[in-house]
């Protein structure tokens, strides 16, 4: 065995490990083989050139994959692929279009949430009486910014 085998496959399972971690998200096949072609490495080094030489291959390994990880992190190479826009735009708020007490018309299935119709102005109501059909008149219990609580007109 020659030891251009060994760093070869040291090289190709950092270089399978960095893929996974910077721009693979979650367990793929690159993150699995990165390890494999670690450990294939390391084995071999120890196999066929002893423990010291095989200690030695897993400290360069771990040291190789951990200077690789602080460069790419500390490095100007995230500015370079990031999306650095921002979003300055906001939601439009038509809950305090509807007041508490008015009534309105569910115009879709409230499971327990969907939309009604108030004064003409279609929003989105979660049911407090559970599951209420199309078409049913509701009241409106409680309005906040971001949820409008109704149930079944009596």
């Amino acid at each position: 065995m020659n030891i251009t085998i060994i760093i070869l496959l040291v090289v190709i399972g950092v270089a399978f490990l960095l893929l996974e971690i910077f721009f693979i998200p979650g367990i793929n096949i690159s993150g699995i083989a990165g390890a494999g072609f670690l450990i294939a490495g390391v084995t071999v080094a120890f196999k066929n050139f002893g423990a010291i030489v095989g200690w030695v291959t897993l400290l360069i390994s771990i040291a190789l994959l951990t200077t690789f990880v602080a460069l790419f992190i500390k490095g100007k190479f995230w500015k370079r692929i990031s999306l650095n826009t921002e979003i300055s735009s906001k939601v439009e708020q038509h809950n305090l279009a509807v007041q508490v007490g008015e009534t309105g018309i569910a115009i879709s299935r409230l499971a327990p949430i969907g939309n009604a119709n108030f004064s003409g102005n279609v929003v989105e109501v979660k049911s407090l009486s559970g599951f209420i059909d199309v078409g049913s008149e509701i009241e409106a219990i409680s309005v906040s910014e971001n949820e409008i609580l109704v149930k079944i007109k009596k």
